[in-house]
C-alpha cells in the first residue's frame, strides 16, 4: 500500500500517445468511408500497434498487417460461399485455419485482430463484399501506420535515464551492505539488489531494441555499467556465503571510510588467515567495481 501511494497517478507518455494515435487514425479513415465497422478497425489498429519502442511498434505493425490481410481474405472467401451470418461450422473452421496459419508463420500476436476481422466479415451482412473488405483492410492499415508515426514523432521512449537511475540506486546501497557484513558481521538483505539487477536487465533489453535512438558508444558504456553492477552483487553474495569471515584489512577499511561509511571499532578475535585473505580479496574486487562504475557514470 505504501509503495502504491508513492507512485505517480498522472498518465504516462505512452497512455497519451495511444489516445492521440487512436483519435488521429479516425480522421483519414473518415475520408475513406463512413462505415462504423471500418472506422472501428482504424481505431483498433492504432490501439494495438502502440508499443514501448519504435522498433517494437514497427514490428508489431507489420505483423498485425499480415494478420489483417489473412483475416480479410479468408472472410472474403467465406462471404462468397455463405451469406452472412455464416454457419457455425464455417466460423469455427475459419478461426481454426487462421490460427493454424499464423502459428505456422510465427505470427501468433496478430491472431486476435485477424480473427476479429474474419468474424465480422462472415457474421455481419454487407451489400458490397469487395468494397467493404478493401475499406476495412485499408482502415486497419491506417490505424497501424498512425500508431507508428505517433510513436516516432512524439517523444520516442528513451530509457537511458531510467537505467542510470537504477544504477545509482544500486550503487548507493553497496557500501552499506558491505559494512553491515564485514564490519558488523550481519548478513545484509540482498533481495532488493537482485530485484534492481532484474530491472536493469529489462531496461537494457529495451534500450537494445531501440535501433533508432541508441548510440553504439553509449550502448557499450551502459552495458559495461550493468556488468559492473552485477559483479558487485556477485561479490557480495560470495562474501555472504562464507562460513566465517576474516579480519578487515586496513586498505579496504580506508576505502570504505572514504565512501562515508562508519566502521565499528575492531575487536580482537581469532581469524583463520585463509578467511582473511579470501574475504579481503572479494571485498577489494567489489570496491574496485564500485569505483569503476562511478567513473563510467561520471560520479
Amino acid at each position: 500500500a505504501m509503495n502504491f501511494a508513492k507512485k505517480r497517478l498522472l498518465p504516462g507518455p505512452r497512455i497519451a500517445k495511444t489516445a492521440l494515435a487512436v483519435a488521429l487514425a479516425v480522421l483519414p479513415a473518415r475520408l475513406l468511408t463512413s462505415e462504423p465497422l471500418s472506422l472501428f478497425y482504424a481505431a483498433f489498429g492504432a490501439l494495438i500497434a502502440m508499443e514501448t519502442t519504435v522498433s517494437r511498434a514497427l514490428r508489431q505493425g507489420l505483423t498485425q498487417l499480415i494478420g489483417v490481410v489473412c483475416g480479410t481474405l479468408l472472410g472474403y472467401v467465406s462471404v462468397l460461399l455463405f451469406a452472412p451470418p455464416a454457419p457455425f461450422w464455417v466460423i469455427g473452421l475459419g478461426v481454426f485455419l487462421l490460427l493454424f496459419l499464423l502459428n505456422a508463420l510465427r505470427l501468433n500476436f496478430s491472431a486476435s485482430l485477424a480473427c476479429i476481422i474474419f468474424l465480422s466479415a462472415c457474421m455481419v451482412p454487407t451489400e458490397n463484399v469487395v468494397d467493404d473488405s478493401v475499406k476495412r483492410l485499408l482502415c486497419t492499415a491506417i490505424g497501424l501506420a498512425t500508431a507508428l508515426l505517433v510513436n516516432v514523432a512524439i517523444r520516442p521512449y528513451n530509457n537511458r535515464r531510467r537505467i542510470l537511475a537504477l544504477l545509482t540506486q544500486l550503487r548507493r546501497q553497496i557500501p552499506q551492505c558491505a559494512v553491515s557484513l564485514v564490519g558488523q558481521e550481519r548478513i545484509p538483505e540482498l533481495q532488493p539488489l537482485v530485484e534492481l539487477l532484474r530491472s536493469l536487465d529489462r531496461e537494457l533489453e529495451l534500450y537494445h531494441a531501440q535501433r533508432f535512438l541508441r548510440k553504439r558508444d553509449d550502448e557499450a558504456v551502459l552495458g559495461g555499467c550493468c556488468q559492473l553492477a552485477q559483479r558487485m552483487v556477485q561479490e557480495l553474495e560470495v562474501l555472504c556465503g562464507m562460513d566465517s569471515l576474516g579480519a578487515l584489512s586496513e586498505e579496504n577499511a580506508q576505502r570504505l571510510r572514504l565512501l562515508g561509511e562508519e566502521l565499528p571499532t575492531p575487536t580482537r578475535r581469532h581469524c583463520d588467515p585463509n578467511d582473511t585473505v579470501v574475504m579481503n580479496y572479494h571485498l577489494e574486487k567489489l570496491l574496485t567495481a564500485y569505483d569503476y562504475l562511478g567513473e563510467l557514470m561520471g560520479e
